[in-house]
């Protein structure tokens, strides 16, 4: 009997002990979570932010602790917890003056988490329209001017994935499909180097295809918009040989050339069926990514081949 009572008083010892945690004010859960997050022990941060809304969930920090907590998972690099705490701040706090540094931080959170331009670019899409956004929405922002610097690496990314796809349906002999995706990249992405190799690759296309007055425009296009591009000099040999000196294009001959072509495809559509594309190459690659062909940089697919 003394035994099991002494057990019973231990039990109840730890019971006690276990739940006699005192309830805090929001101020002191704040500044020891504040206190965690500056010392980078990012998961007692957001612990003890949790149980400030818990236990005050009307209080006046309470926004910023859901902030926080949201900032404390992309100090830890957790992208994807980031997302989700950023865009729950984002509905539940619609009028908020931290919105343009939130849409931000979710772009910054999608480039972490982009991929090689051969692979999936799913990532690569979110940063864009994000950093777009904040453009558009906060121009007057800081967080604007940040993200349009972030913009141009989504946009490279991109384009490069474009002149890829296109590269791989060149070497399989489909020039229409190469065509498309090329006047795709210049369309959307024509501030990029990419753009200007897209535009060289087309003239070829269209020499092949037998469309010279195409390909002109495509490389006077290049010349036009990408002078001091490597391969304007090509460019403008090329134009020697098969366009009209005495008739050369007028005015913006990348607008000619868009009018010309009228085959462009909506961002959001996938390619076909990896596992077509799969069928369709070469065994024994292991790199194929989400919605896009194998590719090995072995046998000049990373890059359109024309050229080399």
């Amino acid at each position: 009997m003394q035994r099991v009572a002494l057990l019973l008083c231990l039990a109840v010892a730890m019971l006690a002990a276990c739940g006699g945690k005192k309830p805090q004010s929001a101020h002191e859960y704040y500044t020891t979570a504040s206190g965690h997050l500056r010392d980078g022990a990012y998961p007692m941060a957001i612990d003890h932010y949790r149980d400030l809304l818990d236990q005050h969930p009307f209080s006046e920090l309470a926004e910023e602790a859901e902030l926080k907590i949201a900032h404390a998972h992309f100090q830890n690099r957790a992208c994807p917890e980031a997302i989700a705490a950023f865009s729950d701040f984002q509905r539940r706090h619609p009028t908020s003056p931290y919105l343009p540094m939130v849409g931000y931080l979710i772009g910054l959170c999608n480039e972490r988490q982009m991929q090689k331009p051969d692979r999936d670019q799913s990532a690569s899409q979110s940063a864009h329209a994000y950093y777009q956004a904040v453009i558009n929405q906060y121009p007057e922002s800081p967080f604007a001017d940040l993200a349009g610097e972030r913009l141009l690496h989504c946009r490279e990314s991109l384009a490069q994935h474009e002149l890829i796809v296109a590269a791989y349906y060149d070497k399989m002999g489909n020039d229409k499909a190469a065509e498309v995706r090329l006047v795709d990249l210049v369309r959307r992405f024509n501030d990029t180097d990419q753009a200007a190799e897209g535009l060289y690759d087309l003239g070829e296309i269209y020499e092949e295809l037998e469309e010279p007055d195409k390909a002109e425009l495509a490389y006077a296009a290049l010349i036009f918009h990408h002078p001091d591009h490597n391969l304007a000099d090509n460019a403008a040999a090329r134009i020697e040989d098969i366009g009209d000196a005495e008739n050369p294009p007028v005015g913006d001959p990348l607008a000619a050339l868009l009018a010309r072509a009228g085959r462009v495809r909506s961002l959001d559509q996938p390619l076909k069926d990896p596992r077509e594309i799969a069928e369709m190459t070469e065994s024994g690659s292991n790199r194929v990514g989400f919605n896009q062909p194998p590719l090995d940089p072995s046998v000049g697919t990373s890059a359109p081949n024309r050229r080399y």
